[in-house]
């Protein structure tokens, strides 16, 4: 705070500096003699302002720029009226009244035109400091509505996945319990990492890479041979990095439930991630049934909500984008900041 204090104290004097050059040779132009000597007058009126009005601010902090300027100008006046008379007074028998009411007038005018730059300069500043705030408070605001958004679409997706996958164990309990030992292990990862997601901002992609794991596991046991999968990591070094939650996993259900699920004879998700430039840079692809006939069946939400929590965290920084390909089956891309 008194770094910054200092600095605007030393700011001011400069900008008053600056209007002395231009002061004094104004008052050269008028009335002669040596320049340093108008320069230096103007200074000192430009001095004893700047302090004046420094020091009423610090006494009375409540004070408006206008009232202020009020009381600092006939002290300034007063001052710089009686250091001018002490240069000029040798080239003079008698003290001159005529030519003092000049100066008087001359300082007063340029008091005012310093007072209307200091006093715009201030209103500019509360009026950005104000845009800023504003600014700041919206930003907090849908981060709000996005972390809401995020919480509703883990409430409105792990009970329709839970009753699935329970009635998958019970039926797989009888028939197959290693089987059924396989998938309560996926299944207890999975509920950790969801549970880790539900209380944190940012995670580690270690943990999301678990919980697409998870949740990958789960389904090709319930599949079989219709799915299968892997998930690629440019380094292993990149596990220790933070994402937002519940970024990828949409789009791997997505490519599940909409591509692969609906193919008679199944198919295959790759998910690739890479860390380019300090930017993640993700594919989640599939040999599904592609991306139009998916589009039939509905898988606009997830992905709106997707690009809302984008633009949310990451303004004009992060894209998704959907690409058909020739082959058979949908890409989707994502990319957006890492965090540190």
């Amino acid at each position: 705070m008194k770094t910054k204090c200092f600095a605007s104290v030393w700011r001011s004097l400069a900008i008053c500096a600056l209007f002395s050059f231009a002061i004094g040779y104004v008052t050269n132009s008028i009335w002669g003699g040596p320049y340093w000597m108008h320069y230096l007058i103007a200074l000192v009126f430009g001095v004893v302002g700047t302090i004046t009005g420094m020091l009423i601010d610090i006494l009375f902090p409540k004070m408006s720029t206008f009232w202020t300027f009020l009381l600092s100008a006939p002290i300034t006046l007063s001052i710089g009226s009686a250091h001018t008379w002490y240069w000029i007074s040798p080239y003079y028998d008698n003290f001159n009244w005529s030519l003092m009411l000049k100066v008087v007038l001359i300082a007063l005018f340029f008091c005012a035109a310093i007072y209307y730059y200091f006093f715009s300069r201030e209103q500019n500043l509360e009026m950005a400091s104000a845009l800023q705030q504003a600014e700041l408070e919206r930003l907090k605001a849908e981060q709000a509505l996005t972390y809401s958004q995020l919480k509703l679409l883990q409430s409105q997706i792990e009970p329709h996945f839970l009753f699935n996958t329970l009635a998958n164990l019970k039926a797989l309990i009888a028939v197959e319990p290693k089987q059924a030992e396989v998938l309560l292990d996926k299944f207890t990862e999975l509920l950790r990492v969801t549970l880790k997601k539900s209380r944190q901002e940012s995670i580690r992609l270690e943990d999301e890479v678990a919980g697409i794991s998870a949740y990958l596991a789960i389904q090709q046991i319930r599949l079989g041979e219709r799915l299968q999968f892997s998930v690629e990591l440019a380094s292993p070094e990149l596990n220790q990095h933070q994402l937002p939650p519940m970024l990828l996993q949409p789009l791997v259900e997505n490519a599940v439930f909409h591509g692969i699920e609906p193919k008679a004879e199944g198919g295959r998700v790759t998910v690739q991630i890479a860390l380019n430039q300090q930017r993640w840079q993700i594919s989640i692809e599939d040999n599904g049934i592609g991306f139009k006939q998916a589009a039939k069946q509905g898988n606009g939400l997830a992905l709106g909500n997707i690009q809302k929590r984008l633009a949310s965290l990451f303004p004009n920084q992060a894209s998704l984008n959907i690409h058909a390909l020739d082959q058979g089956g949908t890409l989707a891309l994502l990319e957006f900041p890492c965090e540190q």
